[in-house]
C-alpha cells in the first residue's frame, strides 16, 4: 500500500508540475535506471536482499514493477528537472530527495511492508539511494561515465552480500 501512495504521490506532482513534458529530454536516464532495477530482480532472483510481503492484490513482483516503471522515472524527471547549477543548492537537492526516499524507506520498515534479507538493512537502502540518485544525475551529465560507477558498485554490492550467480 505505501509503495502504491507514494508512486501516486508521485505522479501527482510530476503532472501538477508538468514535468512530463520533459521525458523526452531525460528519457535516456530514466531508461537506464528502470534497467538497472530489473537486473537488480534478474541477478538477485531467489536470492532477494529484501521482499514486499503480500497485500491483497499486490505482490512483492508488483510492487517492484510499480517502482521500477511509476516511481523510479517519475523520481528521475522531478530530480534532474529541478537540479540546481550551484553545487551547494544541488547538494541540498540530493539532501531532499535522499530525505524524502529515507522517510519512504521507514513508512516501509514501519508498516511492515519491506523485509530484509541476507545482511541488508535499512542503512543499506540508504546508501543505495545515494547511489540511485548519484547515478541519476552522473547519467545526465555523462553516460560512460555512469556505466562504469555502476558496474563497481554493482560488483561491491555483489561481492559484499555474496550474491549466488546460479539462482
Amino acid at each position: 500500500m505505501v509503495v502504491i501512495c507514494f508512486s501516486a504521490a508521485f505522479v501527482a506532482v510530476v503532472l501538477a508540475t508538468r514535468t512530463h513534458l520533459y521525458l523526452t529530454q531525460y528519457c535516456r536516464t530514466v531508461l537506464w535506471i528502470a534497467v538497472i532495477a530489473l537486473m537488480y530482480n534478474l541477478v538477485c532472483r531467489g536470492y532477494m536482499m529484501w521482499y514486499h510481503p503480500r497485500w491483497w492484490f499486490i505482490t512483492d513482483k508488483l510492487s517492484q514493477l510499480i517502482q521500477i516503471f511509476v516511481l523510479f522515472p517519475c523520481t528521475t524527471l522531478l530530480f534532474l528537472r529541478y537540479m540546481p547549477s550551484s553545487l551547494g543548492r544541488r547538494l541540498l537537492h540530493f539532501a531532499l530527495f535522499l530525505g524524502i526516499y529515507s522517510a519512504f524507506e521507514l513508512v516501509l520498515v514501519l508498516s511492515h511492508e519491506i523485509e530484509y534479507y541476507h545482511g541488508w538493512a535499512f542503512g543499506w537502502s540508504i546508501l543505495l539511494d545515494s547511489c540511485m540518485l548519484f547515478v541519476m544525475w552522473l547519467h545526465d551529465q555523462n553516460w560512460r561515465l555512469s556505466l562504469g560507477f555502476c558496474g563497481l558498485v554493482t560488483s561491491l554490492f555483489l561481492a559484499w552480500f555474496h550474491v549466488p550467480f546460479d539462482t
